[in-house]
C-alpha cells in the first residue's frame, strides 16, 4: 500500500502537508463533507488516508514506552528535551504528551468521519465497503488502546464532531467503558478484513490476523479471569495459523528492510523515503543509531540507547544479542570521555539516513503474540503449555528450552523475561512493567542498582498526565493522580 501519489493526494486534501496540488478545497485544514466523501474513490483515499496518520503517531512511539523503563536511556541529558523520560521528570506541560494526545485524537476522529460518512455512498461490491469500515474501525480500536493505556479514562468520542461545543461535552470515561468499546469494534471489524490480500499495493492494511491479535492482547490488558480465557481463545488462532504466520529462521530476518511485510509481522506502520521532506519517512536511524552503517552525524542525536542492565541479561548464543551494538563514545565527532553504549541493530536502513528512511513499525508480530498467548495459558493454570509457547521463540533465538516443569509463579517470571529479550525497543517494555504491577518494583531497583541519583520513580508514573493544554481548552477534564 506504499502508493506515493494516493499518500501525497491525502496530506494535502486532510491538510496534513502542502505537496500538491490535486485538488482545491475551501479550507486547507478541514475535509469539507460538502466537497469530498461522495463517492466510492472519496471513501478509499479517505480510508488510505488514516493509514498515513498512523505514522505521525508512532515515529515518536518508543519515546512514551521504552526509555522510561530499564531498557532504555536517551543520549540527551537535558530535561528540555528527550531527557524527561528516562528521568521519570514528565508533568502536564510536557510538549510530548500534548502531541500524542492531538494525533491519536486526529486518527479516531478522521476513523469516526469515515465511518459517519460511508453509508452515504454507493459502493461496487458490498464487501469493499465492509473492509472499510473494518479498517476504520480497527484503527480507531487501536488509538484507544494505546489512550487508555497510556493515560488511564479518557474522552470517549464515536461521531462526527462539528462543533467545539460537542467536543468539549465529552469528559472522561471509566476504562472498562474504553476498553468495552475497543473490544466491541475489535469484534466488528474481525469479519470485515481478509487474512491475506492478493495484491501487493494492499501490503500492510489490516488483516483479519492482525484484529485477533489485537482483541487477544486488549483482553489479556483487563486481567481478569473470563478476560484470560478470551485471550487465550483469541491468541490461539493467530498462535495456530500456520499458513498465514511463523518465526522468521532468525531474530535478525524480522526487521529485513527487504522484507518487510514478512510471515512474522501481523501489523505494521508503513514508511518509505520515496517522497523526501513530506513526513513519509521513518526516523528510526536518528534515534536509534550511532556510527552504525557509517552514520557518523548521529553520534548526539541517537535517543534510544539500551542500558547496561538490558545487554548483561542476553545469553551468550542468545541470537538476539546480535542485535544490540556496542558503541564506544569518544572520537572526532563527539569529543566527550570515551564510554561505552549500547544500540539496537533491528532498525538498520540501507543506506542510513536520518529523518526520512524506509523502516517500518511493527505494531504487532508473530513472537509477540505467541509470548502473550503464553501468558494468558498461564494465568488460567494451563503452565506447561505456556511453557511450549515459550520455547518456540527461545529455539529461534538459540537458547535452551525451558523445563516443562516450571511452576506458575517460575513460568511468570520466565515470560516476563522472554518479553524483555525478544522485544526490546519495540514499544512494549514500559506497558508491560505497569500491566504486571512491576513498574515501581523494577525502576527503584533500577535506580538503585545504577546509582541514577536523577531518576525518581513514584506511583504516579505509571500513567501519564492529561496534557495542560487539554485541561485549559477543557476544565471539566480531570487530571490523573500526582500530577
Amino acid at each position: 500500500m506504499k502508493t506515493r501519489v494516493v499518500y501525497t493526494l491525502l496530506f494535502s486534501l486532510l491538510g496534513l502537508a502542502s505537496c500538491s496540488n490535486f485538488i482545491d478545497l475551501t479550507s486547507p485544514t478541514l475535509l469539507p463533507s460538502e466537497n469530498f466523501y461522495k463517492t466510492e474513490s472519496d471513501m478509499k483515499l479517505a480510508v488510505i488516508g488514516v493509514y498515513g496518520l498512523l505514522r505521525t503517531n508512532y515515529n515518536v512511539y518508543f519515546y512514551m514506552n521504552e526509555m522510561p523503563s530499564d531498557n532504555a536511556e536517551t543520549h540527551t541529558e537535558s530535561e528540555a528535551g528527550l531527557g524527561v523520560w528516562d528521568k521519570l521528570s514528565w508533568n502536564a506541560f510536557t510538549t510530548d504528551f500534548e502531541n500524542i494526545w492531538i494525533n491519536y485524537y486526529n486518527t479516531i476522529s478522521q476513523c469516526n468521519t469515515v465511518l459517519s460518512k460511508i453509508n452515504g455512498v454507493a459502493f461496487t461490491k458490498a464487501d469493499t465497503k465492509a473492509q472499510y469500515i473494518s479498517e476504520m474501525k480497527f484503527i480507531r480500536a487501536l488509538m484507544y488502546f494505546e489512550l487508555v493505556r497510556s493515560f488511564g479514562e479518557v474522552p470517549l468520542t464515536l461521531d462526527l464532531l462539528t462543533t467545539d461545543k460537542e467536543a468539549f461535552s465529552h469528559l472522561r470515561k471509566p476504562t472498562e467503558e474504553i476498553y468495552k468499546q475497543i473490544e466491541q469494534d475489535l469484534k466488528e471489524a474481525e469479519g470485515g478484513v481478509p487474512a491475506v490480500y492478493p495484491a501487493v499495493a494492499d501490503k500492510g492494511r489490516v488483516t483479519s490476523g492482525a484484529v485477533k491479535a489485537l482483541l487477544g492482547k486488549v483482553y489479556l490488558y483487563q486481567k481478569k479471569k473470563e478476560k484470560y480465557e478470551q485471550a487465550a481463545s483469541k491468541l490461539a488462532e493467530v498462535a495456530m495459523d500456520t499458513i498465514n504466520y511463523g518465526l522468521m529462521k532468525t531474530p535478525a530476518d524480522v526487521f529485513s528492510i527487504t522484507d518487510e511485510y514478512n510471515m512474522e509481522v501481523i501489523f505494521t506502520v508503513q514508511y518509505s523515503r520515496i517522497l523526501a521532506g513530506v513526513g513519509e519517512g521513518s526516523s528510526f536511524a536518528l534515534n536509534f543509531l550511532p556510527e552504525l552503517s557509517g552514520l557518523t552525524t548521529l553520534v548526539n542525536w541517537s535517543q534510544n540507547i539500551g542500558t547496561l542492565d538490558l545487554y548483561r541479561i542476553f545469553k551468550n548464543g542468545d541470537k538476539r544479542k546480535d542485535l544490540i551494538g556496542v558503541h564506544v563514545r569518544g572520537n572526532a565527532v563527539d569529543s566527550a570521555s570515551a564510554a561505552f553504549y549500547y544500540y539496537t541493530k533491528k532498525f538498520l536502513d540501507n543506506p542510513p539516513t536520518q529523518t526520512d528512511g524506509e523502516n517500518n513499525w511493527i505494531v504487532i508480530r508473530y513472537a509477540d503474540v505467541l509470548l502473550l498467548y503464553a501468558e494468558a495459558l498461564n494465568e488460567l493454570g494451563r503452565t506447561t503449555d505456556a511453557l511450549k509457547e515459550v520455547n518456540k521463540v527461545r529455539t529461534r533465538a538459540g537458547v535452551p528450552k525451558l523445563a516443562l516443569t516450571l511452576s506458575p509463579t517460575q513460568t511468570s517470571e520466565a515470560i516476563k523475561l522472554e518479553r524483555r529479550l525478544e522485544l526490546c525497543f519495540e514499544g512494549h517494555r514500559w506497558p508491560d512493567l505497569v500491566r504486571w504491577g512491576d513498574y515501581l518494583k523494577v525502576m527503584t531497583a533500577f535506580k538503585t542498582n545504577f546509582k541514577v541519583s536523577a531518576m525518581m520513580p513514584d506511583e504516579h508514573d505509571k500513567l501519564f498526565p492529561i496534557p495542560n493544554r487539554e485541561r485549559v481548552i477543557n476544565p471539566a477534564l480531570t487530571q490523573n493522580k500526582g500530577y
